[in-house]
Formats: structure tokens, C-alpha cells, sequence
């Protein structure tokens, strides 16, 4: 699997921020913004418990809603993660660990881009 570099990480999350912004103001891409801050730790924390577990089925819900979120603010290596950690909870448990250690990594490379393009965000934000 290539890695993108950060300035095309950026330059998506750009793109998918303005056409959501088009589509739907500043106020829906607040919104969207704060929800996925707010959901997507907790869903990774999910996937985390439920790797306990010996049932995966919980594990793969919770990271397949992420892979549309990430989709729709452009946060393409966090949705492939996502994807791979979906199709992993089927067919290769083993490799679940090392995707929700990347996927945590992820989120935190693309939380502060989020926090940085939401309406209304000031420089202490």
C-alpha cells in the first residue's frame, strides 16, 4: 500500500472540505466536522474493546462507519485504514492490532487539519 505524502493528505481534505462547504455552507461543514471530532475517537476506542472480544462483528460496525465519514472530509489514508480494519476483522484478525495503532495515528495527523479549517476556528482553536 503507497502512503500519501502530507501535502496530498492536505490537498484532499482541501478539496472535500470546499465542495462540502458548497454544497452546504459553513454551518454543514461545521457540523460535519465536529461530529466526526467527537465520533471518530470513540469509535476507534469501540474497535479497540471489541478487539477483546472474541465476537468481531462489533469491531467491523464501528469502523465501517468511519470509512464514509473519512470519505466525505477527505481523509483518505484514515478511510482506507478503516476499510482495510473492516476487511481484516473478517478475514485477518491478526492484523487488527497493527490498523487500529495506524488508524489512532491517523486521526491524530488529521485532527488538528479539521480543527484548523472549521468555520469559526481562531488560531488558539
Amino acid at each position: 500500500m503507497t502512503i500519501p505524502s502530507a501535502d496530498a493528505s492536505i490537498a484532499e481534505i482541501d478539496r472535500a472540505l470546499e465542495r462540502l462547504r458548497r454544497f452546504g455552507g459553513d454551518t454543514l461543514l461545521r457540523d460535519m466536522i465536529d461530529l466526526f471530532l467527537e465520533h471518530a475517537p470513540r469509535r476507534i476506542a469501540a474497535s479497540r474493546q471489541a478487539l477483546a472480544g472474541t465476537d468481531l462483528s462489533p469491531l467491523r460496525l464501528s469502523v465501517h462507519s468511519l470509512v464514509s465519514s473519512c470519505a466525505q472530509l477527505g481523509a483518505e489514508q484514515m478511510r482506507r485504514l478503516s476499510a482495510d480494519a473492516e476487511q481484516a476483522a473478517v478475514t485477518n484478525a491478526q492484523a487488527l492490532p497493527g490498523l487500529l495503532d495506524a488508524l489512532e495515528r491517523e486521526f491524530e495527523t488529521v485532527k488538528p487539519l479539521l480543527i484548523a479549517a472549521r468555520p469559526g476556528a481562531t488560531a488558539a482553536s
